[in-house]
């Protein structure tokens, strides 16, 4: 009797312009899968979903973007994972640091808001084009991503956490349809780094009209792994034989951090006579990386209580402390900091290699 096929998942965290650790362990899997299948294999044909959270959402939509001129035995997307690392190495600086706000204190005081966001969404809006039925060219939707796919945001309209999906076009309790680059600028709305999104749902029966105003998902889901295996359990995967919403063992999952937890806490000693401005320094980084060990620990108590032959279908792979010679403010996308980076991801593959590679077979033994 066959073996039955699992679930494949790819869940990405977020983390600025740290960004590239995952993107360069990605380039890595899929120049591997490219060894054995040919240079048109994309790693977009070895998951069945992929979900992401700020940065990870970022490189989410880049991984499924479709071919828009398909050919037999082409290439699935229109980017390699190579051209995701690319896009943070050659841009990551108009992003980021070219676009900081002069730092006036009495601005501050107003809008804390570091940086410009018109260079980022000129970026997404730019990718995420497919051409229409005129022969011209519009936004590319949601729903037209090549997997099912979340990218987590916060929504300040309701105060709740809120997955912006790419399979909720035909919800029974109302359609919600997003355009990509604008779910990607919500999931990447880091407070105090950028202003909130204001994103609209464009599902023709929709019934909810209002601007939505969103925050990065980081807030509450930096590492969005624990999200990934809850969407699957409420979904089920046909293509892959699976009918019913999959379980823990029906499921083979990779994790990948942007290694967090590097940012200073000056003085936190004094931390209980901290002000105002100090707190506000240092609460985006302690909200967006406090949760990153915890889903991992989390996951690993699922992966544990099973089968041991289940043990080894769910892999986080994060940089070492040692090897976080990166600079702590996740937004310096300077060329001296781009290189230490990559630099680091280069060495998270050489740390998880053999686990890595273990699972990239997994991978192509799992292919339909």
């Amino acid at each position: 009797m066959a073996e039955e096929k699992k679930v494949r998942i790819l869940s990405l965290d977020g983390g600025g312009i740290r960004g590239v650790i995952p993107a360069t362990v990605v380039a890595y899997i899929e120049s591997e899968i490219q060894k054995v299948k040919g240079e048109n294999a994309r790693i977009a044909d070895y998951f069945d979903m992929i979900v992401g959270t700020s940065t990870g959402g970022l490189l989410t939509g880049f991984y499924l973007k479709p071919n828009q001129d398909p050919t037999p035995g082409g290439p699935s997307t229109d980017y390699k994972a190579e051209d995701a690392l690319k896009l943070y190495k050659d841009r990551g600086y108009d992003i980021f640091n070219k676009s900081k706000k002069k730092a006036y204190a009495i601005r501050q005081l107003v809008n804390a808001t570091k940086y410009d966001p018109t260079v980022l969404e000129e970026i997404l809006r730019s990718h995420f084009r497919v051409k229409d039925e005129n022969g011209g060219e519009r936004d590319m939707m949601m729903h037209e991503l090549l997997l099912p796919c979340t990218v987590t945001t916060y929504n300040m309209n309701d105060r709740k956490s809120l997955f912006l999906r790419s399979v909720d076009k035909d919800r029974e309790d109302g359609p919600r349809e997003f355009k990509v680059w604008e779910a990607l600028r919500s999931t990447s709305a880091a407070p105090t780094y950028f202003p909130p999104a204001a994103i609209h749902n464009y599902a023709a029966k929709a019934t909810e009209k209002t601007t939505l105003y969103n925050l990065d998902g980081g807030v509450f889901a930096n590492n969005p792994t624990m999200c990934a295996y809850a969407e699957a359990r409420n979904m089920t995967f046909p293509h892959r034989g699976i009918n019913t919403p999959p379980s823990a063992n029906q499921m083979l999952i990779l994790s990948i951090g942007t290694g967090g937890g590097n940012f200073a806490l000056d003085g936190y000693q004094k931390a209980s006579k901290w002000g105002v401005i100090s707190w506000a320094k240092s609460i985006p980084n302690i909200m967006m990386d406090g949760s990153i060990d915890t889903t991992n620990y989390q996951m690993r108590q699922i992966y544990t209580t099973l089968n041991e032959i289940h043990h080894d279908s769910y892999l986080r792979v994060d940089v070492q402390p040692d090897d976080r010679g990166y600079a702590a403010d996740m937004a310096d996308a300077s060329p001296e900091n781009i290189k230490q980076l990559e630099l680091a991801g280069q060495k998270t593959v050489e740390y998880y290699k053999e686990h890595l590679d273990h699972f990239i077979k997994r991978l192509l033994d799992e292919e339909d």
